[in-house]
């Protein structure tokens, strides 16, 4: 009998030593098991909270800052939608050279931007350089006034001002009017930033001319954007937005305001669209990880949306 209980009690010993919970074997600081799958991560890889931020800069005329809106301009929609599409936080700054023409402006590169370190700069000349005004008075185009301060006035243009907008174009068919800048020079400019930019390791971000009231000017624009073309096409680390061909595909009602140069809100947000997925596709190709934070940032986002 006292065998019987002296076995019982054995047993139950021996139960209870395998029903301890075990005291986990730390490796470094984290359980094995953990610790693999910490190793299965790729290498670099970080929450897109945690990526550096991309810098972006802006380096061009009042239109660039959103002239004549006091916000909602083509650059800060472009950053907006970088910003969204990496799930990554970017820092931009911008530089406006009101009415300057590009040969003017490309002396202020390096001194106005490259302080900023940016990864990219956006760089918006050529609206005032391609335009070919009948006028003395007006070869010289500038917004001389902040947003929202001054004299001028713009509004949706009416079929009054689509007229006169003709009739400025056929004037300049007959006095043959030139250019405020002369193409080769305007080409020569745009690739002297190119080429800065690229030597200081930074992706410029170049943008064509755009349309204008008068289907002269226009004309010009679409010579300058076609020299730009064959200059994207010579030059390595270059991204080019053609804004004439986006333009285009909308009347000239919706996308310009009545003095016939200054875009609409609708222009401006099609070419910062635009912009920035010029720079999201080159971000992604450049960092291809770019793109899997981006797909898993998604995936949380739908996630909450349905639970």
């Amino acid at each position: 009998m006292r065998n019987a209980n002296f076995r019982h009690l054995l047993w139950r010993w021996l139960l209870g030593l395998s029903e301890r919970p075990k005291k986990a074997i730390l490796v470094n600081g984290v359980e094995p098991g953990l610790a693999m799958l910490q190793d299965r991560r790729p290498s670099g890889f970080a929450a897109s909270s945690d990526a550096l931020p991309l810098t972006v800069a802006g380096f061009g005329a009042c239109m660039i800052a959103g002239y004549p809106y006091q916000n909602g301009g083509l650059f800060e929609v472009a950053c907006n939608f970088v910003e969204k599409k990496l799930s990554r936080s970017v820092q931009s700054h911008i530089v406006t050279l009101a009415g300057f023409p590009a040969p003017r402006a490309a002396n202020h590169l390096k001194q106005k931007v490259f302080k900023f370190e940016p990864d990219y700069v956006v760089i918006q000349f050529g609206a005032t350089d391609a335009q070919c005004p009948i006028r003395a008075k007006n070869r010289v185009i500038g917004c001389r006034s902040k947003p929202g301060v001054g004299k001028a006035v713009y509004h949706a243009p009416t079929r009054f001002t689509m007229a006169r907008w003709e009739i400025v174009s056929l004037m300049g068919f007959l006095r043959k009017a030139d250019a405020i800048t002369p193409l080769c020079s305007y080409i020569e400019a745009i690739g002297r930033m190119v080429d800065e930019c690229v030597s200081a390791g930074i992706t410029p971000v170049i943008l064509s001319p755009f349309v204008f009231g008068s289907r002269y000017s226009t004309g010009n624009a679409i010579l300058y954007t076609n020299a730009l073309h064959e200059l994207h096409s010579r030059v390595r680390g270059m991204i080019f937005v053609d804004c004439i061909q986006l333009l285009s595909m909308l009347p000239k009602s919706m996308i310009l305001l009545s003095d016939g140069f200054h875009l609409s809100s609708v222009a401006h947000n099609l070419i910062g669209e635009a912009i920035g997925k010029a720079i999201v596709a080159d971000a992604v190709r450049v960092d291809p990880q770019t793109s899997t934070q981006d797909r898993a940032s998604q995936e949380r986002a739908d996630a909450r949306a349905l639970s």
